[in-house]
């Protein structure tokens, strides 16, 4: 099992058209550089909004030069064997 830890850190909005979630997807895959390994992530998406209270009142497509603050998150490459038979 390998642990990983994400940095906290900011992102500053600076395209047109760029949602929450597609801001979370662009700073996961900077530090894990791996698309599986991201897509299985669960809780950044509401660890985000918790850690910028306000910001699901910009709607859904957020305004050019919004800070965003992308919270801390410990993750785990921990693969679960499934036994079918004993």
């Amino acid at each position: 099992m390998t642990v990983r830890l994400i940095p906290a850190g900011t992102v500053t909005v600076d395209l047109e058209d760029v949602t929450l979630d597609l801001a979370c997807y662009d700073y996961l895959i900077r530090w894990t550089g791996n698309r599986v390994q991201v897509a299985k992530l669960n809780g950044y998406l509401e660890a985000t909004y918790a850690a910028n209270p306000g910001l699901a009142r910009l709607g859904l497509v957020l305004p050019r030069g919004t800070v965003i603050s992308m919270p801390q998150m410990t993750i785990s490459t921990e693969i679960k064997t499934v036994r079918l038979w004993s």
